[in-house]
């Protein structure tokens, strides 16, 4: 099969420990890490103006690697390259190949298989390859292109949303999409309506109950509006002369296919519904599975591979499987032909299904081996792929409509019935019997809660005749209200991406997670809702770029992909004409080119616009650096003559920035930018410069600084203020920002509004330790009061201390108490945010030096925390402490009473919404808005 000298590259250590083991000690298997190549992170990395050609450099954790790789490479005659059988794992072996050949001499051999099990490993080794490069192409057609987005448009996010903020081509679509359906759950309105359900028995058999929901109103659709007709309606069919019979019989035989085995995405959704696995933790697990598992002696993978959007499966897999359903469940569980399953329009690639990779391991077998996630999962793929190759289930639909009408209901007026007088009902009962169950004697697509309505109705009907007379038993009446849309978990919006064709199956877990780490969505318990930055992201992106950031946009960008991996697209012609659209995007609302790729021809052109004695305007002293125009100039003249192929794409959009600045004085470089197409970018410059001109001549009134603010200043001059803290990369440096402000006052005398209301806060923090605060802040107008602190949320705020004496004494005897601890628990870490009692404890005790008060929120949690070191406190030491809390209840209201029952109606307060409804609830269900 190998040489003796033969290397294999794969991408991860467990896949590297699991083919080392099946191969034994005739080949070298190492691990790549992923990709040991990228573009730079502090540049663009791509010359738009040379066919979009990336600059790749090695990551960091990629250096080791590489160095490790190429000493094995130098000792071997055949180096296989291994990695994952999809675009990325194309490039990645590509990349690699690019970095070894240089030091060996060994031929390269690229490998793909879709199960790591000896007979796929073998398999491969026996029919290689070599590298496909329209794979290549497409991965690197994607790279570039999230580049140049995320590159151009997240600097404009920094600018006007928040900083550390970021746009991508497909995340910011999926934020899109969540949002809007946020958006339409906020503006939906609940329309009332209500249901009719009653018991009949027939004469011909009393003892039978038929449970029915009224379905018709003279032969359409019931609809009823409101309390009023559904009491009227419910009076008329319990009235005299009315006459209930069997109008209808029907039972309609089905045929219920299984579903195919799992592709990516569906496998997030099932996990997602049967598992409450997020994205990211399935395929997480999944990847464990496929890479290989240790089974007491033997190591192998236990399913395929898990990024695909195929169905197919290959005919050896689907004949082991029929063997095993045959013996296991019986003859008839198994079809008569092998069930067949069409992938969809955008399937990627040739590969299979996601299965198991020999199902005689059944869940139960391989249990002992697994954790109890990874059983979970891997029972999941098992019964998913083994239901697809069964049987189909046969069922029947069985139905019975009781028609009433007569009595009352002949003169009854309804207008939800028509117009006119009369009024004829059915009530239908409906059931679906399994007669042969087939696959879902395995799999049962109710589990996941992907089932239809009849699903939920499963069991006989009793046998009537029709034409029978019945008894109306019971008549109940259920008020009811349409429901908003569902928000998004994340398997309903990876299967939303994936119908609207937005991604690929590589992409759907890292796509949430990535709008989950940024802070856009949060979940709450398994939804996906936007926080307020991800509202204001995405009002930002969409008002701006609307075609850019479109679904429909996005979607055919991923086809056109596609198209570059078959090779009926170049990838280059795709970029450029992309490029394209998305200059005059930026340009359209005078956004600034971030990065711009001058050629040689425009570099030479533009520098010899500055001649040496060109008057250029004096030096500039910034924050961090002087900005000197002439000596920019003149380093950039020295780099055209001796390295012109460094020019970097931040000097091409600093020079064309310089050109802006000096173009109204000299207008031949206007006409000169226009020769040479850098108009468009110009235009943008000079906009932006003239909109900041327009906001420093409106700025922010400076106010003359009065004699108590000065007093305040001073006052805070002896401050000992706190250490500074960095957050999100900001440095937060309480003292050097007021002695700024303190440096302003004195030397100009004035203060914005801005600047004051800064100062404001910033005194509020330390009211504690000023002097006479009280005194100063009234004779400035401030509110003093704890309510006002800058750093307390609404909530917060609204629960702030009123008696401070009275929380003084509580906050002593919790100093007292934390004080007494002698040993406090280890941090602890959920997630990415840790846990610590003793910091957190702390931190309070500063507030309470630092403001003076705190919260009640604040104390409790302080009590809560406390509370579980009771075994170091004295007995009944925190009983006394607890806070009086005041909730705001579901008050009745006794001057309004239920119509139905006659009970008080009382407000209730249930997700975000008010609402009267009836005190007699569960007996009664009335509500009413208001």
């Amino acid at each position: 099969m190998t040489t003796k000298n033969t290397l294999m590259i794969v991408e991860s250590p467990a896949k590297a420990r699991t083919v080392g083991k099946l191969l034994g000690k005739g080949t070298t298997v190492l691990a790549s890490m992923g990709h040991v190549r990228d573009l730079p992170t502090k540049e663009l990395g791509v010359d738009v103006a040379h066919d979009f050609h990336p600059t790749y450099v090695v990551t960091p954790k990629g250096m080791k690697v590489v160095r490790e790789l190429k000493e094995a490479a130098r000792k071997a005659d055949q180096i296989y390259l291994a990695t994952d059988p999809d675009r990325e794992g194309e490039a990645i072996a590509w990349h690699l190949q690019s970095l070894l050949q240089g030091a060996t001499k060994a031929d390269f051999h690229r490998i793909a298989y879709h199960e790591i099990t000896r007979s796929a490993i073998e398999a491969a080794f026996r029919s290689p390859g070599q590298v496909e490069l329209p794979l290549v192409d497409a991965q690197q057609a994607r790279r570039v292109l999230d580049r140049l987005v995320g590159y151009q448009v997240s600097p404009m996010l920094w600018k006007n949303v928040e900083k550390d903020t970021s746009a991508g081509r497909v995340q910011s679509v999926a934020l899109r999409l969540i949002v809007e359906r946020e958006r339409e759950i906020q503006a939906f309105q609940p329309v009332e309506y209500w249901n009719l359900e009653a018991i009949f028995s027939p004469a011909s058999a009393p003892a039978v109950r038929l449970k029915t929901t009224l379905s018709k109103l003279n032969g359409k659709k019931a609809n009823v509006p409101d309390g009023e007709s559904a009491l009227a309606l419910a009076q008329a069919l319990e009235g005299e002369g009315v006459v209930h019979q069997v109008s209808s019989i029907t039972s309609k035989r089905r045929t219920q296919r299984p579903a195919p085995p799992f592709t990516t995405s569906t496998l997030q959704q099932a996990a997602g519904s049967a598992l409450h696995f997020g994205s990211s933790t399935t395929m997480s697990i999944a990847q464990q599975l496929y890479e290989g598992v240790d089974l007491g002696g033997t190591t192998s993978g236990l399913i395929t591979y898990m990024r695909t959007d195929s169905v197919h499966v290959a005919s050896e897999a689907q004949q082991a499987a029929l063997g095993f359903i045959r013996r296991t469940y019986g003859e008839e569980y198994a079809p008569s032909t092998p069930n067949r399953y069409s992938s969809g329009k955008n399937a990627q690639e040739a590969h299979e299904a996601i299965r198991p990779t020999n199902v005689e391991r059944t869940p139960e077998e391989v249990a002992p081996y697994l954790d109890d996630r990874q059983r979970k999962l891997y029972r999941l793929i098992w019964n998913r792929f083994v239901a697809s190759q069964m049987a189909s289930a046969l069922q029947v639909d069985h139905a019975i409509e009781i028609q009433s009408r007569g009595g009352a209901l002949e003169t009854l007026s309804l207008p939800c019935a028509g117009t006119g007088r009369g009024v004829e009902c059915i009530f239908r009962a409906a059931a679906r019997e399994t007669l042969f169950p087939g696959y879902q004697k395995v799999y049962n697509m109710k589990d996941l809660g992907q089932e239809d309505e009849m699903d939920n109705l499963m069991g006989s009907l009793p046998a009537l005749t029709q034409g029978d007379a019945c008894r109306l038993r019971e008549l109940k009446k259920e008020q009811c209200f349409t429901q908003p849309p569902k928000r998004f978990s994340e398997g309903a919006l990876v299967k939303a991406l994936e119908a609207n064709g937005v991604g690929r199956p590589s992409t759907f877990a890292s796509t949430v997670q990535t709008i989950l780490d940024r802070h856009y969505v949060e979940k709450q318990q398994s939804a996906l809702v936007p926080t307020d930055l991800g509202f204001r992201v995405n009002d930002y992106l969409v008002g701006r770029f609307p075609e850019l950031f479109n679904v429909d946009f996005t979607a055919r960008m991923e086809q056109e992909l596609d198209q570059v991996e078959e090779g009926q697209v170049n990838w280059v012609s795709m970029l450029r004409e992309f490029y394209g659209k998305f200059q005059g995007w930026l340009a359209s609302g005078g956004a600034l080119p971030q990065t711009l790729a001058l050629s040689q021809e425009q570099w030479k052109a533009l520098l010899e616009a500055f001649p040496e004695d060109f008057p250029f305007d004096p030096p500039v002293a910034g924050a961090r650096r002087t900005y000197d125009d002439g000596k920019f100039t003149k380093s950039l003249r020295n780099l055209l003559a001796k390295s012109p192929e460094k020019f970097t794409e931040r000097q091409g959009s600093a020079m064309v920035a310089m050109v802006a600045r000096y173009a109204e004085r000299h207008p031949e470089l206007k006409a000169l930018a226009e020769s040479l197409g850098l108009g468009e970018a110009l235009a943008a410059y000079q906009r932006d410069r003239a909109s900041k001109a327009e906001r420093r001549q409106n700025g922010p009134e400076k106010l003359a600084v009065e004699p108590a603010l000065m007093a305040l200043l001073k006052a805070m001059e002896k401050l000992e203020f706190e250490a500074p803290v960095t957050r999100r990369r900001h440095v937060y440096d309480d003292g050097r920002f007021f002695r700024s402000l303190a440096q302003q006052a004195k030397v100009s005398g004035e203060l914005s509004a801005p600047q004051r209301e800064a100062l404001r806060k910033l005194a509020l923090k330390y009211a504690a330790k000023i002097p006479d605060f009280p005194v100063l802040g009234e004779e400035l107008g401030w509110s003093v009061s704890p309510e006002s602190s800058p750093d307390l949320s609404p909530a917060e705020t609204k629960a702030a201390p009123q008696e401070m004496p009275q929380q003084k004494e509580q906050v002593e005897a919790l100093l007292a108490l934390s004080q007494a601890i002698q040993q406090w628990n280890p941090p602890t870490k959920r997630g990415k945010v840790s846990y610590d009692d003793k910091k957190f404890v702390e931190s309070l005790k500063k507030q309470w030096e630092t403001r003076g008060s705190l919260t009640e929120r604040q104390l409790a949690a302080w009590i809560k925390t406390l509370a579980r070191y009771q075994a170091q406190l004295p007995p009944g030491s925190l009983e006394k402490l607890q806070p009086t809390s005041s909730s705001q209840g579901n008050a009745t209201d006794p001057a309004e009473s239920c119509p139905l029952c006659g009970k008080p109606l009382k407000r209730i307060y249930f997700r975000g919404r008010s609402f009267l409804g009836c005190s007699g609830y569960p007996q009664c269900h009335f509500t009413k808005n208001g």
